[in-house]
């Protein structure tokens, strides 16, 4: 009996061993990085024509996963992310995100997370890699973020990291990237120390990659936002295949979404008329040529250029007019808008020398809509041929302006797609 019991014993402690071993060889197996493909995207910023397009190419390619880098919406509405989950809702893999500066205007960060599901920044493990989504929209990380970080690299095994502005702008002497540059080095630093295999990004609409100290750096900005660079600079609508084995970044592949060229066309809205311009229509009016350039919310000197379109007043006199007490909302493609007042349009002598005529532009430095992205496009040309921050405060009625509707582009309004007359119509 005592030698019965003795091997029912040896047979439980040999039984034991077995799972031990079998859970350890499992556990081992689950952190063991394996092979594993992402779509990484960054900047549909409401293009839903694109960004549908996107989606389409990713579901047919068959991956993994994908993540967004931010910028999902122009300008971070209720509506705009319902536009955006629309088509992510056609997703067939798990889908995250982060935040981009343009998602976070307003209530933007509440409902970033009410539609993603998931805080502005976050973790999770996969085929034994790490995945860390970071927020800094705002263009730094908060300290609390920072000592979150910290502990989230402090785990053992290989790691991403995923955030909408980049450490550097991939493009020498821009400032597309985190405000301190001590950051960023401080950043670099630790990702270095801490087993981050790549770093992906959005924010500057291009596609570029780099190796640092063996870490990959991916800007993948091209999911349907206005192109920042030429084609052969990286500048083509696309998303970024990321292949990872063993523990590595096996292969970074820009995949280009290719879409019919369309010639743009305007809609003018009145209280008597609706009319639709085409682009050949607008080549009819009366060409205005001039040179202008804006400042943004950030200080910084934009779209400086040589522009030729038509007066928008020569558009709105074709469609019923314009009265005093009325507004005029100029709508973008993705749905950004900006509103003037009578005043804009038939300025005083004082406003036309701050603000100068308000043009729609169909050609910038001799190219033409639509290879020139960003038109039509809604033009303030001074007589400086710069439109500050300050000629648009006093150019400004009560409740408008680009600062009670922020943009980077100040007051102009890229890739105009409708022009209403609105409020107080005429008697």
């Amino acid at each position: 009996m005592v030698l019965a019991v003795r091997s029912r014993r040896q047979r439980l402690h040999v039984a034991f061993i077995l799972l031990f071993s079998l859970l350890l060889v499992t556990g081992c197996a689950a952190t063991t990085p394996r092979s594993l493909t992402l779509a990484v995207v960054g900047d549909s910023q409401g293009r839903t024509a694109v960004w549908g397009d996107v989606v389409e190419a990713i579901n047919a390619e068959g991956v993994d996963l994908v993540v967004h880098c931010g910028d999902l919406t122009p300008a971070g509405t209720y509506d705009q992310y319902l536009r955006f989950k629309e088509q992510v809702d056609k997703l067939r893999v798990p889908f995250y995100a982060v935040p981009g500066n343009h998602d976070v205007r307003g209530e933007g960060r509440l409902l970033f997370e009410e539609f993603t599901g998931s805080p502005p920044y976050w973790s999770f493990s996969r085929d034994g890699y790490l995945f860390i989504g970071l927020d800094d929209a705002d263009g730094e990380l908060s300290r609390e973020q920072l000592d979150w970080l910290t502990a989230e690299l402090a785990r053992p095994g290989p790691k991403l990291v995923f955030l909408h502005i980049p450490l550097w702008d991939p493009r020498p002497g821009e400032d597309h990237a985190l405000k301190r540059t001590e950051e960023a080095a401080r950043l670099h630093e630790l990702f270095w120390q801490h087993q981050v295999i790549a770093v992906l990004s959005g924010h500057v609409h291009l596609f570029a990659c780099q190796e640092k100290d063996g870490i990959t750096y991916v800007t993948t900005g091209g999911a349907g936002a206005p192109l920042y660079a030429p084609q052969a600079a990286g500048g083509f609508h696309h998303w970024t295949r990321v292949q990872l084995s063993d523990g590595r970044v096996k292969k970074v592949e820009a995949v280009p979404v290719e879409r019919p060229t369309l010639e743009p066309t305007v809609t003018v809205i009145t209280p008597s008329a609706t009319r639709t311009f085409t682009l050949e229509e607008l080549l009819a009016f009366p060409a205005v040529t001039v040179k202008a350039a804006f400042e943004n919310r950030f200080g910084n000197r934009g779209g400086e250029g040589k522009y030729r379109g038509v007066l928008l007043t020569s558009l709105l006199e074709e469609a019923g007019g314009f009265s005093p007490g009325q507004t005029l909302k100029v709508v973008a493609e993705d749905g950004y808008n900006q509103d003037f007042g009578y005043e804009n349009l038939y300025p005083s002598e004082e406003w036309l020398k701050l603000q100068g005529k308000m043009l729609l532009a169909y050609e910038k430095d001799g190219q033409l809509v639509p290879e020139w992205e960003e038109g039509p496009r809604l033009v303030l040309a001074p007589a400086d041929c710069f439109y500050s921050n300050a000629d648009c405060a006093r150019t400004s009625l009560p409740g408008q302006g680009w600062n009670v509707n922020p943009s980077a582009g100040a007051r102009w309004v890229r890739q105009v797609k409708q022009i209403e007359v609105v409020r107080g119509a005429a008697k």
